[in-house]
């Protein structure tokens, strides 16, 4: 028999191996881990909000890709025209570039382009310090223009011919290579972090291979799943790994606690068998509580967000299924003697004295700055800029703010028609298109307009345009020895007109929908409707109400759930209540502090949230079903909280540390919204903890309940 069981659990050593040599040969062989962002990565095509990026496309030649790169200097001199004539060449030589407009491209000189409506608006800055050149770039093969236009910007610029680069191009791929350096470094140093701590908690070898296998298979797994659904590591997926890593250990720390216990009050044999009893219910709730919040995203547009909903779901019913099919393998070759820490666990327990005689001061701090900071709530910064992704300190940042404030730097689309729908190649129209032309660049949001006024008001300077007609004009505009420019601008039946407009990011504080409402009312003061707006501006606006309504809506929609779980948990309505408002508390207080102190709340740092308040469900629900266990053995209502606290301090404390440790890593990332991701999920993590261990069970006893069995 025993020579049976041997072999038995030799085969599954042997299958857990051979389970991870696969995961890593398929993640190796068709899985590329580099972080995806591109201009599309707001919505899937099949979502609503990008329906009016398809019908513009539909009506109008198509926009592509624009990389511009503003060039200081003393703009009106011979030699800064010959280095932009040499840069532009230079670029334009760039296999696949479609064109390079610049003012050697373009109007010749400076004082032409300055005496031009078209050139005037899309190349000189306001200051006339400084002209763009901008290079019109396909949509594929963006990386490897961008690289090489980097080189020749960095190679051309100097100190009397300063170069800045802007553009959603190059904005995109700077985010997406902080996402790469990020996802490489800190997935393998927040790996050692929760190895070396697993190990010196716990000074067991077969404990942390254990954790290891069973962490590193359900990140694996989870990558794997996402694939099958064609989501591609991206802009939130980039943290998949730790999320699950973090989901798996929860498990396993309760897991560990509970088969300690076992073993200091009964010595049986059977304690992996009773561990995985005690443990399994609670972990089955909390992975299903924490399910049902990743999956409440699937129904949200963004695709970032819906993205992040599937693989998150597939990682939680993942994470439980390693950590209960993998480490117990493991857990039951450890003696318990190897696996104690007398140093760690006075330490632990010197802690929890101090925090316990501070109970009541947790407690008002936790309810007062729940109250306290409700005002900013309505200070959230749900639409920040572009340049929050970004260091103030940073290079790149001043780059970006200086083309920003010399034009804008994102941009909008707005396409417009006459309210009776006549055509507008004449003259009247024309008159009309001007009034709103001077509207919309008159607006403090808007850097620089080119539309289909401006673009007429190019021909006419031609000598012998007197003698044409406003269709003739256009149809000559159109021809490909003008690029078709006329075709971005006006469609071809000729009653849709086409105003790009560059935002301009800096000293915003209105969300970017609510200034779209404005420049549409200023499009129906000037007699048009304006029937589609399109751009990365738009799209980044719809993005962050969307952000922002899935934050409000999600978080009912997983307290509402919660409540009917901890219900079904507890058994008691006063339980299920408390557990619901201490959970409550964590959003309160984090998005109260982020809008009274301006943090900007960007998509990646949004779900750092439903991190922490996973995990505090987690320890509630661990919190309760114990609770329930020791019913009959406590009849003090006051003791028996008691004794719950003490029992799961350590496991709470632990996965407290060696969240704090692992996500700090995170703060050390020189991509900001990175940095408030771990910042968000440490400090939640944090309060879930205290709110957990002393202000539920204070809600059970002195609010849901008439007697007081909580001091």
């Amino acid at each position: 028999m025993l020579k049976a069981i041997t072999a038995a659990l030799k085969l599954k050593f042997i299958l857990i191996i051979l389970l991870t040599a696969a995961n890593i040969f398929v993640i190796a062989k068709y899985i590329d881990l580099t972080p995806q962002v591109d201009q599309n990565f707001f919505f899937s095509s099949h979502d609503p909000q990008a329906q009016a990026e398809g019908r513009i496309s539909k009506i109008f030649k198509r926009q592509d890709d624009q990389l511009i790169i503003s060039a200081e200097g003393k703009i009106d001199s011979p030699l800064y025209l010959k280095k932009v004539e040499d840069l532009s060449a230079k670029i334009n030589a760039l296999p696949q570039i479609i064109s390079v407009i610049s003012l050697a491209t373009g109007p010749g000189d400076f004082a032409t382009g300055l005496k031009s409506p078209l050139w005037r608006r899309l190349l000189i800055a306001d200051d006339q310090k400084s002209t763009n050149i901008i290079a019109v770039l396909p949509g594929q093969g963006l990386e490897e223009n961008l690289t090489a236009i980097e080189k020749l910007v960095n190679k051309a610029s100097g100190d009397n011919f300063r170069l800045r680069i802007s553009g959603a191009p190059y904005i995109t791929k700077l985010i997406q290579k902080n996402l790469v350096r990020d996802f490489r470094l800190f997935t393998l140093l927040t790996f050692l972090v929760f190895a070396g701590l697993m190990l010196f908690i716990f000074r067991s070898w077969s404990i942390l291979l254990g954790t290891l296998l069973a962490c590193l298979n359900a990140a694996m797994l989870t990558i794997i799943a996402a694939k099958v659904f064609n989501i591609k590591i991206g802009l939130l997926t980039a943290n998949l790994t730790t999320i699950t890593f973090v989901l798996t250990l929860s498990h396993i720390i309760f897991l560990t606690y509970n088969w300690k216990h076992l073993a200091y009050t009964s010595g049986d044999q059977q304690r992996i068998k009773k561990s995985i009893q005690y443990t399994l219910s609670p972990s089955f709730w909390s992975m299903f509580t924490t399910l049902l919040g990743f999956l409440s995203l699937i129904t949200v547009p963004a695709k970032p967000l819906r993205e992040l909903g599937i693989s998150g779901a597939l990682g939680a019913i993942i994470a439980m299924a390693c950590a209960y099919l993998i480490y117990p393998l493991f857990l039951s070759r450890v003696q318990n003697s190897q696996v104690k820490n007398d140093y760690f666990e006075e330490s632990e327990q010197f802690i929890y004295q101090k925090v316990k005689v501070r109970k009541k001061a947790f407690r008002l701090i936790l309810i007062g700055l729940s109250i306290l900071l409700l005002p900013g709530l309505a200070w959230l910064k749900n639409d920040p800029s572009i340049f929050s992704y970004f260091k103030k300190s940073d290079p790149i940042t001043e780059g970006l703010r200086y083309i920003d404030q010399s034009g804008g730097s994102n941009p909008l689309i707005i396409v417009v028609k006459t309210e009776s729908g006549n055509k507008l190649n004449n003259t009247k129209s024309y008159n009309q298109l001007w009034q709103l032309q001077t509207a919309l660049e008159k607006h403090q949001a808007v850097g620089s307009v080119i539309s289909l006024p401006v673009l007429m008001a190019q021909a006419r300077q031609h000598p012998f345009s007197f003698f044409l007609g406003w269709d003739w004009l256009l149809n000559i505009m159109e021809k490909p020895s003008h690029n078709e420019i006329g075709k971005i601008f006006i469609s071809p039946d000729r009653k849709n007109g086409l105003f790009l407009l560059r935002m301009k990011e800096t000293g915003r504080t209105k969300t970017r929908l609510e200034i779209i409402a404005e420049l549409k009312e200023l499009v129906r003061e000037n007699g048009f409707v304006p029937e589609i707006t399109g751009g990365v501006y738009a799209l980044q606006g719809r993005l962050a109400k969307l952000v922002s309504s899935s934050l409000v809506f999600g978080l009912f929609r997983l307290l509402f759930i919660f409540f009917l779980i901890s219900w079904l948990v507890s058994r008691s309505l006063p339980v299920s209540l408390s557990m619901t408002l201490g959970i409550l508390i964590i959003p309160l207080i984090s998005l109260g502090a982020i809008g009274l102190i301006g943090m900007p709340l960007d998509i990646v740092a949004a779900p750092s949230l439903n991190v922490a308040i996973a995990i505090g469900i987690d320890t509630m629900i661990h919190m309760v079903k114990y609770w329930r266990r020791i019913k009959a053995e406590e009849k003090t209502t006051r003791r028996r909280w008691e004794k719950v606290r003490t029992y799961l301090w350590n496991p709470v404390f632990n996965t407290l540390l060696i969240i704090g440790l692992g996500f700090g890593v995170f703060l050390f990332s020189q991509f900001p919204p990175t940095q408030r991701f771990g910042g968000i999920i440490i400090a939640g993590s944090l309060m879930a903890a205290l709110i957990a261990l002393y202000l539920m069970p204070w809600f059970i006893c002195n609010v849901f309940t008439r007697k007081t069995c909580e001091a």
